[in-house]
C-alpha cells in the first residue's frame, strides 16, 4: 500500500512536493472507517484509505498524477522498450533557468507483502543520474543498492549492502543498465527476485488513470461472461440504486451485414479485413416492467450516460478492492455524478479492504458530506514563480465541526481561482 510519493523539478513542480496517506495521530475522527494498520509490524501511522486533491486548473493536479504514472512507466518498462541512445520523457520545471539544468526526481513509499520499501531515482532526458532503494523488514532501514552517475569518470557508480544477495550476479545487471535505463528494471529482466515484491507492487498494486476517458466497458464486459462475477457488477450499480435486474452479454460472428450502408467502401473494406473471424459483443441490461415485474432488455445506448460510466468503472472498481490495490484517478468527477463520487467514497470506507483511492476533483460537496478526515484533503495552487505547491487541509487549524467547503470556497485554504473582470469594449 501506499505511504507516500514525491515530486521535484517535473513540469509544474519545482521544489520538493509530497502527498503522504500515513494518517495523522492528531485527529481521531473515522479513523477505524478511514483508516487501516499497513501490516509491517513496525510503531508506523496508519495509512489513509483515501485522499483527495483540490485545486484551480492548471495548478499541477494532473502534474502529480502524470508523475506518478511515468514512475511506473519508467519501472515497468525502462530496460525492455528503450533503446540505446532513446531519450527519457521527462520534462523539468521550466520557468526557471536553473530548474531546466536540473534532474527530476521521484520518490515512493510503499508496503508490499507486509514490508516497507522507499525506492526513488533522479533523471534528465539522456540518462538516469542516480537510483536508490531501502527495504525495511522488521522495521530496521536496509540500503539494498544506491547508483550514481560519475561524470568525471563518465560511468555509473553503484553501491550495494551486504544484505543484497547475488554477489556474483551483480556486475552483470550494472553491465546491462543502459544509461536510460533503471537497474531494478534490469535486475528483474535477468531474474532478480528479491527485487521482485518492488516491481510487483509496480506491476500489481498500482493502477494510474491519468484520464476516465481511458476507461472503456470491455474489462467490466469480459467479468460479466461469468455468472459469478456478473453478480459482483450487478450488486455494484444496484448499491447506486440503479435498480438493474440482470446484465447479458452476447456475442456473435461478425457480418458485413452489420455495417451501415451509407459507409464508404474503402472504409467498409478495411473494417472487414480487421474484423474478419472475430466476435462481436452485444451488451443488454435488464430492467423489471413496473407493473409486472417481468425482465425488460435495454440496449448500451437506451442507458444513460451516467449509468454507462459506472458500468465502466465497475470492473476496475471490483478489482482494485477485492485485490487491494492503489487507484489513482484524475478529474475522477467528470465522468460521474457528484453523488455517484461520494457513493464510491463511502464504499471503499466501508468495505474493511487495504484498497486505496487518490483522485482530483472539481467538486466541493465531498467537504460537507463528513466522509474525510482533515489529512485527507490536500490542496494545490501555484505560488508566485508559478511553481506548484501541494499541501494538506491539515496544515489549517480547523474547528472539528468547521464548515470546510464553505471555508474553500471562500478562500480560507487557498487552492482557488482568482478570476479578473473582463472589459468589452465595441458593445
Amino acid at each position: 500500500m501506499l505511504i507516500d510519493f514525491s515530486i521535484t523539478n517535473y513540469r509544474s513542480i519545482r521544489e520538493r512536493q509530497t502527498l503522504s496517506l500515513a494518517a495523522s495521530a492528531y485527529f481521531k475522527e473515522l479513523e477505524e472507517l478511514n483508516t487501516f494498520d499497513a501490516g509491517t509490524g513496525e510503531k508506523a501511522p496508519r495509512l489513509l484509505r483515501s485522499a483527495v486533491l483540490y485545486g484551480p486548473n492548471a495548478s499541477g493536479k494532473s502534474t502529480l498524477i502524470q508523475a506518478l504514472d511515468f514512475m511506473q512507466d519508467r519501472v515497468l518498462h525502462s530496460q525492455k522498450e528503450s533503446q540505446v541512445g532513446d531519450e527519457i520523457d521527462t520534462v523539468p520545471f521550466k520557468l526557471s533557468a536553473a530548474s531546466r539544468a536540473d534532474d527530476s526526481e521521484f520518490e515512493i513509499a510503499f508496503v508490499e507483502r507486509g514490508v516497507r520499501y522507499e525506492y526513488g531515482f533522479r533523471c534528465n532526458r539522456q540518462r538516469f543520474t542516480e537510483e536508490w532503494l531501502y527495504a525495511y523488514p522488521q522495521g530496521r532501514a536496509q540500503k539494498w543498492f544506491h547508483r550514481v552517475f560519475d561524470a568525471e569518470a563518465g560511468k555509473d557508480a553503484y553501491k550495494f549492502s551486504s544484505l543484497f544477495e547475488g554477489d556474483r550476479k551483480r556486475q552483470d545487471w550494472k553491465d546491462l543498465t543502459r544509461s536510460n535505463a533503471l537497474f531494478l528494471s534490469t535486475a528483474i529482466q535477468l531474474n532478480n527476485e528479491q527485487l521482485r515484491p518492488v516491481f510487483d507492487w509496480f506491476q500489481h498494486r498500482l493502477r494510474v488513470v491519468t484520464s476516465t476517458a481511458d476507461l472503456n466497458t470491455y474489462y467490466t464486459v469480459d467479468l460479466c461472461k461469468t455468472q459469478t462475477e456478473k453478480a459482483k457488477v450487478v450488486a455494484f450499480m444496484n448499491s447506486a440504486d440503479l435498480s438493474i435486474a440482470d446484465i447479458r452479454v452476447k456475442t456473435t460472428d461478425f457480418s458485413p451485414d452489420v455495417l451501415p450502408k451509407t459507409m464508404s467502401a474503402t472504409l467498409k473494406e478495411d473494417l472487414i479485413r480487421r474484423m474478419s473471424g472475430k466476435a462481436l459483443t452485444t451488451l443488454k441490461f435488464l430492467h423489471s416492467d413496473a407493473q409486472t415485474g417481468e425482465p425488460v432488455e435495454f440496449d448500451e445506448d437506451e442507458e444513460s450516460d451516467g449509468t454507462m460510466a459506472l458500468f465502466a468503472f465497475a470492473g476496475p472498481w471490483l478489482d482494485v478492492t477485492e485485490n487491494e490495490r492503489v487507484l489513482v484517478v484524475d478529474e475522477l468527477d467528470t465522468s460521474l455524478h457528484p453523488l455517484l463520487v461520494q457513493h464510491l467514497v463511502k464504499l471503499l470506507h466501508h468495505t474493511g479492504s487495504k484498497a486505496q483511492l487518490i483522485f482530483t476533483t472539481h467538486d466541493t460537496t465531498l467537504l460537507s458530506q463528513k466522509l474525510l478526515r482533515r489529512d485527507q484533503v490536500w490542496f494545490m495552487e501555484k505560488d508566485a514563480a508559478r511553481a506548484t505547491q501541494l499541501y494538506p487541509l491539515s496544515k489549517f487549524s480547523t474547528r472539528e465541526n468547521e464548515a470546510v467547503e464553505r471555508g474553500y470556497l471562500n478562500g480560507r485554504y487557498g487552492s482557488i481561482p482568482f478570476l479578473k473582470d473582463l472589459d468589452f469594449y465595441g458593445v
